[in-house]
C-alpha cells in the first residue's frame, strides 16, 4: 500500500528497515523474470536515535544513512521505506454502497468511522479485498498520521535517495510470503532489539498484529542489572556467555526471557483467535532475535505448530559476491529490507 505515487520500470530499489538498533539497507533489481538481491549492509545506531520507528535523533540518523550508503555504493539511489506497525492504524472493513454512490467517498466515510483521527491529520490508502454481496466489498485500508509522514519526507529530502515509496512493513511482508509460498494462514514472529511483533495473516493478506514489549536489549539490560557491567559490557556477554557463575547467570537471564517471550506469544494467538476463530496453520520467525540459539526450537516445542523454515532463496536470487552465511543472516535480520528493496517487482 502507497502513501506516494509508485513510479515504475526503474532498473533497481533500496529498501531500508529502520530498527533501534541499527539501519539495514537491501538493494534488489529484475533480471528477466529473476529478482536478485544485489546489496545488502547495516550500521548500528547510537543508542535512542531511533526508538519504535521514530527517528528521534535526526543528525545521528544522517550520518548513519550516509555512511552506510557511502559504504554500499548502491547503483539506485530510488528507495522503498516502510513504516513500522506500531505507527500505522490498519484494519478490513466491509464497505456498503449503493448504486452511483462514488465508491471512493464511500471508503473515505467508513474509514472515518473506524479511526480515532481526525481524517484531516492522516494518510491513508486502501486495496478492494473481495465483494461480500452485491453493493458490499471488503477493504483493508492503513492510515498514518500525516505528521509523522512529512518529517519523514523532510529528513529524507536530505540524503542522496529519492522516496520511490513509503509502505507499511506488514504488508510488505504479506507481499513478500505470497509471492515465495503462495497465500495461507500464517503467523510471522519478528522478535526484535527493542521490542517483538506477532503478524497474523490469511489468504487475503494482513489480518491481525500485536506489539509484544520484549526484544534482544532486554536481555542485555538484565545483564547489566544483575551483573553490574557496563552496557557495551553487557552486550559483549549476551553473545559470548562466560564459564562460571557469571554464565549461570546470564542462562538464567534467557530461560527468563524465553519463558516471557512464550507467554506474550500465547496472549496474542488468544487474542487473535477469540476475534477470527482460527488458528494459523504455519509459523516463522525472523528478525535479530531469531538468531538466539534454541529460541525458535523452544517456540516450536511449547506452542505445537508447525514452525517452517524461511528462505528468499526459495525464489530469489542473491549475486554471486554474497558470502553464504551472509544469506543466512539476511535470512533472519534482513527480511524487511529486502520486502521493501523488491516491492515494485511484486506488483
Amino acid at each position: 500500500m502507497d502513501f506516494l505515487q509508485r513510479i515504475f520500470k526503474r532498473p533497481g530499489f533500496l529498501g531500508l528497515d529502520i530498527g533501534s538498533y541499527s539501519l539495514k539497507l537491501a538493494e534488489a533489481y529484475q533480471k528477466g523474470s529473476q529478482i536478485v538481491i544485489s546489496n545488502f549492509g547495516q550500521i548500528r545506531l547510537p543508542s535512542g536515535a531511533v526508538t519504535a520507528g521514530i527517528v528521534k535523533d535526526e543528525e545521528a540518523f544522517l550520518e548513519a544513512f550516509n555512511t552506510l550508503y557511502m559504504h554500499l555504493k548502491p547503483r539506485s539511489s530510488f528507495l522503498n521505506l516502510g513504516l513500522y506497525a506500531y505507527t500505522v492504524f490498519y484494519d478490513r472493513i466491509p464497505v456498503g454502497f449503493t448504486e452511483g454512490e462514488d465508491f471512493n467517498q464511500a471508503v473515505l466515510s467508513e474509514i472515518e468511522s473506524f479511526i480515532p483521527f481526525n481524517i484531516d491529520d492522516i494518510y491513508y490508502d486502501y486495496v478492494p479485498l473481495l465483494q461480500k454481496e452485491e453493493n458490499n466489498i471488503e477493504i483493508i485500508f492503513a492510515t498514518v498520521q500525516k505528521e509523522y509522514v512529512d518529517k519523514l519526507m523532510e529528513l529524507f529530502a536530505k540524503l542522496k535517495v529519492e522516496l520511490n515509496a513509503i509502505d507499511v512493513d506488514i504488508f510488505a511482508l504479506s507481499n513478500l510470503w505470497e509471492y515465495l509460498y503462495g497465500p495461507g494462514k500464517r503467523l510471522i514472529l519478528d522478535i526484535g532489539y527493542g521490542r517483538s511483533l506477532a503478524v497474523f495473516l490469511d489468504e487475503n493478506g494482513p489480518l491481525f498484529s500485536r506489539e509484544i514489549d520484549l526484544g534482544t536489549s532486554k536481555i542485555i539490560r538484565n545483564i547489566v542489572q544483575e551483573l553490574e557491567v557496563s552496557w557495551e559490557e553487557g552486550e559483549k556477554l549476551h553473545l559470548q556467555i562466560p564459564e562460571g557463575e557469571a554464565g549461570y547467570t546470564i542462562r538464567e537471564i534467557y530461560s527468563e526471557f524465553f519463558r516471557n517471550l512464550l507467554e506474550e506469544i500465547e496472549n496474542s494467538l488468544n487474542i487473535f483467535k477469540a476475534k477470527y476463530y482460527f488458528s494459523p496453520e504455519e509459523v516463522y520467525v525472523i528478525g535479530g532475535g531469531s538468531l538466539i540459539p534454541g529460541l525458535e526450537e523452544f517456540l516450536a516445542e511449547n506452542l505445537k505448530f508447525n514452525f517452517r523454515s524461511f528462505s528468499l532463496q526459495d525464489k530469489l536470487s542473491f549475486s554471486k559476491d554474497f558470502d553464504p552465511e551472509y544469506i543466512d543472516y539476511i535470512n533472519k535480520a534482513g527480511v524487511l529490507a529486502v520486502a521493501q528493496a523488491i516491492r515494485e517487482f511484486l506488483v
